[in-house]
């Protein structure tokens, strides 16, 4: 991700690297799946394994509290 001046906001940012869910629509309801499989694999591995380690370390803050509170 040479120049992040070409993203105009975070949610493009989340695109990029493919950090978004997976979103089926249908009818009336709405289904959030895991992340997308398209995007830079290699921040994606980077930013997948930093949170894997937040949630494992005793001082986990916020990240760790999430984790907890999903499962």
């Amino acid at each position: 991700m040479r120049d992040c001046k070409r993203f105009s906001s975070v949610k493009q940012v989340a695109y990029y690297v493919g950090i978004v869910p997976r979103v089926d629509i249908s009818d009336n309801s709405v289904y959030y799946g895991r992340i997308v499989s398209r995007g830079c694999h290699s921040i994606r591995r980077m930013i997948v394994q930093a949170t894997w380690s937040l949630v494992r370390c005793q001082y986990g803050g916020k990240i760790k509290e999430l984790y907890q509170k999903l499962y």
